[in-house]
């Protein structure tokens, strides 16, 4: 893997469109995949990625978001943010969110950073996708 530079914040980023910006002021929780039915639907890609940020950490600076609402299969329910405009999912964020929401990284400005720190769901993972996962 590349050797890859710490990124700085604030980071920008924003929808397809640019209808909606945003500011990330703070570094990352975590990066993950997710090869889960639900995650390769909603990201049209063989996995989602997502990035765990405070709520207080991200600040829309352009533009308002849509919600959808929806109830998980584990039975969260989960707000999903999205650009009215262009349609570009921004945010998934549970109603029991603990301070934290999960950002679309792709979103962002510069993903030269983002890389996942662990897979999940790795038993729906397409098989093409299986030997380039590297689980420790």
């Amino acid at each position: 893997m590349p050797d890859q530079t710490a990124p700085t914040f604030p980071q920008s980023g924003g929808c397809q469109c640019g209808a909606i910006r945003y500011e990330l002021r703070e570094a990352p929780f975590g990066v993950w995949a997710c090869h889960c039915n639900l995650c390769r639907k909603q990201s049209g890609s063989a996995f989602g990625l997502s990035m765990g940020v405070g709520l207080d950490t991200l600040v829309f600076t352009q533009g308002e978001p849509a919600t959808w609402t929806r109830t998980a299969e584990s039975g969260h329910v989960l707000d999903c943010l999205f650009c009215p405009d262009c349609g570009s999912r921004l945010i998934h964020r549970r109603h029991e969110h603990g301070g934290r929401q999960t950002l679309k990284p792709g979103t962002l400005d510069d993903t030269s950073w983002v890389v996942p720190g662990r897979h999940i769901f790795t038993e729906f993972a397409l098989d093409w996708v299986k030997p380039l996962i590297h689980e420790e």
